[in-house]
This record gives C-alpha cells, sequence and structure tokens, in this order.
C-alpha cells in the first residue's frame, strides 16, 4: 500500500507534491494543538490546604479607642459590637481644607459614647446630596457641607474605635 501511494506521489509534479507536504504538516499541527488543549483544559485536583487563620490587615484592624471589657459589657447589658464596622452617622461641627469635623453618634466605639471624629477626603470621596440625585467627588464636596447639618458616613476601612479615618461616602440626611 505505501509503495503504491509512493508511485501515485512521485509521479505528481514538484508543486503538487509541495501542496501536500504542506498539508500534512498543517494536519500534524492541528492534531498537535487539539491535544494540548485537551490536556490543558482537564481539571486539576488540588491538594487539601490547611486552613490557617487570615491575619487582619492594616484596614481591617481596629482602634482601641473607647473598647470595653467582656465583664462590662455583661454588667452594663451592652450588645457587643461587631469586630468590624464601616458606617456611623454625625454632626458636622467644622471644616477643613481637606477633613470634616463630626460629632459623631458613638456607634462605632464599644462605650457608645458620643466622640469628635476626624473625616479624611481624598479624590474618590464621595458626597451625596438627599435622595442621592447630586453627588460631588473628592474635595469639591466639603464645599457643599454645612456646620450643624446631619449626615451619614461610610469608610473603605474599619472604623471601630478610632476617631480619624479616610471616608469613601458622605450621605447628607
Amino acid at each position: 500500500m505505501f509503495t503504491l501511494l509512493r508511485k501515485k506521489l512521485q509521479s505528481l509534479n514538484e508543486t503538487q507534491q509541495n501542496i501536500i507536504t504542506i498539508i500534512l504538516i498543517l494536519f500534524n499541527i492541528a492534531i498537535f494543538i487539539f491535544w494540548v488543549n485537551f490536556w490543558v483544559s482537564l481539571p486539576r485536583t488540588a491538594l487539601p490546604v490547611e486552613k490557617q487563620p487570615i491575619p487582619i490587615t492594616e484596614p481591617f484592624q481596629s482602634g482601641e479607642i473607647g473598647e470595653i471589657t467582656e465583664e462590662e459589657v455583661e454588667e452594663k447589658g451592652i450588645s457587643p459590637l461587631p469586630l468590624v464596622i464601616f458606617n456611623t452617622t454625625g454632626v458636622i461641627s467644622g471644616l477643613k481644607n481637606d477633613r470634616l469635623i463630626v460629632q459623631g453618634d458613638g456607634s462605632n466605639f464599644s462605650d457608645k459614647k458620643l466622640r469628635e471624629l476626624t473625616l479624611i477626603f481624598n479624590d474618590s470621596t464621595i458626597v451625596f446630596e438627599p435622595g442621592q440625585k447630586i453627588k460631588y467627588q473628592g474635595l469639591e464636596g466639603l464645599k457643599y457641607l454645612k456646620t450643624g447639618e446631619s449626615i451619614s458616613i461610610s469608610s473603605p476601612e474599619n472604623i471601630r474605635g478610632k476617631t480619624q479615618f479616610i471616608v469613601d461616602y458622605i450621605n447628607k440626611l
């Protein structure tokens, strides 16, 4: 059979032989690519990994202001705070060039005492008017805030036990 195929190929002219050779090379490349894709797409079985506690990184680290012991929580009948808090409310008491001074409601402190909070603005801070129909981004938002206004505050970091933090969103109430 191979001798018959060889004689048939030798009877073709050189151009026809080159075309058949190229077709055979492309066919072999296609088969190779198919098998590589097949083996790459097979699901891999992963070795079991021991779960280790994830360390709390800096933005999620809580502060120490207003923290009370577990005994005090039980004595006063206060419900314990979650380990991570991102929101609070307050009343504006002062405006600075790149920050806002707010009398916080104490919801981000274990002892629930009112404290003065310093909210640091950056380029991504957004201030919303009531109803969130109008928004101001960055330091531009400070121009539209007034002393005595009630606001809701959202931060990208854990604000539990902190009096100074970066602010993401401010909603005028």
